[in-house]
């Protein structure tokens, strides 16, 4: 049985105090000339203007092709620490519900994790979950030939126990301009992601997964492809140059293996 979950509409952030009493002053009148007239032009040059792309509206079957998904867990095996399916929940583009369920967890629960995966037991146990083996085969069903958008989806795929072709997965947590970068003085250098949280909040102004209620996972999936929306023209170019150098690569490993 699929259940659906209402979500309540998101609150406008409130402004600081500094923001609220910071205006934009008023250009000045000195520096106008020649160096005004070097900086607009500058922004006129057509190569500016090439550079700056329009955000090309995606027709209906395109919008078919996105699936965004999110999952929640509860803890299994002692201390809780390994992951067991609970509920599992996809949206399409437009944020339609296309499967909300909870999942029948088979073995002992050791922690339903509650106040994060808002799971009880009766979740698991109760006639509105479905079997696990039955949920996994129909969101594989489900995910066939489609974009998949969601955050940390290595941890929803290797829970659900399959993987997702790379070039049509688009995670928000492993797309490098969402990532926090690396201090300056630490000896890891690679970015390291956001929380999903963070991101709602800076990128969509949208309040999500608030102190002391547990996570919704339709909620969550929305705002990560809302979050991939914002980014869509940009992220689609690199993932075009990724396929088309792995295609490149692929292409020459052929031709030495034929000479061979």
């Amino acid at each position: 049985m699929i259940t659906a979950i209402k979500i309540e509409p998101c609150k406008a952030p409130h402004l600081t105090k500094k923001e609220q009493t910071t205006k934009k002053q008023p250009p000045s009148p000195k520096g106008k000339g020649k160096k005004n007239k070097q900086n607009k032009s500058k922004k006129n040059s057509p190569k500016k203007q090439q550079e700056k792309k329009v955000e090309r509206e995606l027709t209906l079957e395109e919008q078919g092709r996105y699936v965004a998904l999110d999952c929640e867990f509860v803890g299994v095996g002692p201390g809780g620490y390994n992951h067991a399916l609970a509920r599992v929940s996809l949206v399409d583009y437009n944020n339609a519900v296309l499967l909300d369920t909870y999942v029948r967890v088979d073995e002992p629960v050791t922690d339903y994790r509650t106040w994060v995966s808002g799971i009880t037991e009766e979740h698991v146990q109760s006639d509105i979950a479905i079997d696990a083996e039955k949920c996994v085969a129909l969101v594989k069903k489900l995910l066939h030939g489609k974009i998949l958008v969601g955050h940390g989806l290595k941890n929803d795929l290797g829970v659900l126990g399959f993987d997702h072709p790379w070039s049509d997965t688009r995670d928000t947590a492993k797309y490098e301009p969402f990532m926090k970068k690396a201090k300056k003085h630490s000896p890891c250098t690679m970015p390291r992601p956001r929380k999903l949280k963070d991101l709602a909040l800076t990128k969509l102004e949208r309040v999500i997964q608030k102190e002391g209620e547990s996570h919704c996972s339709i909620e969550d999936a929305i705002a990560a492809l809302d979050l991939y929306k914002k980014a869509r023209t940009k992220w689609e170019d690199a993932m075009e140059y990724k396929i088309e150098k792995t295609r490149k690569i692929e292409n020459k490993e052929v031709v030495e293996l034929v000479e061979e």
